[in-house]
């Protein structure tokens, strides 16, 4: 009992130094991540590190995929990209929102042509912060509130972006998942006017708080990886980190090669310029409007679907039933993948769920 009490205390001290130390921890990164490594430790963690050189990244695109830049009401550029089946489209928008480290781009490259074969417009937006949507001079840190800004401004473009009157489909992964909670909280009005939603990997509603200490508690070392890798934006770096957290780990390339990794890198390095204000953050969760852990307006949403990954580093299974809560969703969806559902060796899986989902809920005939 004695040994057990002082492991929960000495990760209890590292909780709380991690989460003390974020921003400061964050800002080494942002500063570190461009610059060329030539480590001589032995620890894996960071061995077989790659250089980042963000001024010639440029996005590969499928065909019938474009690239655009909107003007938003909040007052940026943001970058769109948009496709569309060759015959005028009779199914919904299928409107797609990343998470941390990526860009729309993560949405064009298996998701896009897919559905674009079946007949579905998509559109996917560059998040403020990204390297296709400027976050102004010198910004570095990006509120919660002005995500969710910008996502209301993006949807009103969305029927003219897409040529089509019908409601759109959201989709949202990651952290994205939390931007869309926030703009559903503050715009509760506005859920009637999308056909449903998708929320894949979110981030719970609490925050990744509660995850860390459940991380902390299961293992030091994937604890360690999760910080290094995001708030030291490692994975940038290192090959390995980079698997462990988004694409399934080593054992298994899960059908990303080792030329993808590297240029996900590049995309990582491109697409944090600005990160997510944490502190800021931790004061307008959409837990704290919640009731019963339910979003406020939930009786007004559309329909919606809640999956998770089964081989997830990140979002743990904790954290997708809170999501499924906070939809109102009695059971999630758990997908046979890592944590980036929409690329790898699996993302047909993920994407045949969404199109029989759509199907079989009617949200493609309103």
């Amino acid at each position: 009992i004695t040994a057990m009490n002082t492991l929960r205390i000495k990760q209890s001290v590292v909780l709380v130094l991690v989460l003390m130390l974020w921003d400061e921890i964050a800002a080494f990164g942002a500063s570190s991540c461009s610059i060329q490594r030539h480590s001589t430790v032995s620890s894996r963690l960071w061995a077989q590190s790659t250089t980042t050189d963000t001024d010639t990244v440029s996005n590969v695109l499928p065909e019938n995929v474009k690239e655009l830049k909107i003007h938003l009401d909040t007052g940026i550029d943001a970058q769109v990209f948009v496709g569309k089946p060759p015959t005028p489209p009779k199914l919904p928008p299928l409107v797609f929102i990343h998470g941390s480290f990526h860009a729309g781009w993560c949405w064009t490259e298996r998701f896009f042509p897919y559905f674009i074969e079946k007949g579905y417009p998509v559109i996917a937006l560059s998040l403020r912060g990204t390297g296709g949507t400027f976050a102004g001079e010198g910004v570095k840190k990006i509120r919660i509130d002005e995500h969710a800004a910008d996502l209301a401004s993006f949807l009103n473009q969305v029927p003219k972006l897409i040529d089509t009157e019908k409601k759109p489909i959201l989709i949202s992964h990651s952290f994205g998942g939390l931007a869309v909670m926030k703009y559903l909280e503050q715009n509760g009005e506005r859920a009637e006017s999308l056909g449903g939603m998708i929320i894949m990997c979110s981030v719970p509603p609490s925050g990744n708080g509660k995850m860390t200490m459940r991380f902390l508690k299961r293992s030091l070392g994937d604890s360690w990886k999760i910080t290094a890798g995001f708030a030291m934006k490692r994975c940038i770096q290192n090959d390995f980190l980079c698997r462990d957290l988004f694409f399934g780990g080593r054992d298994d390339d899960n059908g990303v090669s080792d030329e993808d990794i590297e240029r996900y890198q590049r995309y990582f390095a491109r697409d944090t310029e600005a990160v997510i204000d944490i502190k800021d953050l931790l004061k307008h969760l959409p837990s704290k409007q919640a009731v019963n852990g339910k979003a406020p307006n939930v009786d007004n949403f559309p329909p919606r679907l809640v999956i998770g990954a089964q081989r997830d580093f990140i979002v743990d299974r904790e954290g997708v039933e809170e999501t499924a809560t906070y939809f109102g969703v009695s059971e999630p969806l758990y997908v046979d993948s890592p944590h980036d559902v929409m690329l790898g060796r699996n993302w047909e899986i993920t994407a045949n769920i969404i199109e029989n989902w759509v199907k079989e809920s009617g949200v493609d005939e309103q």
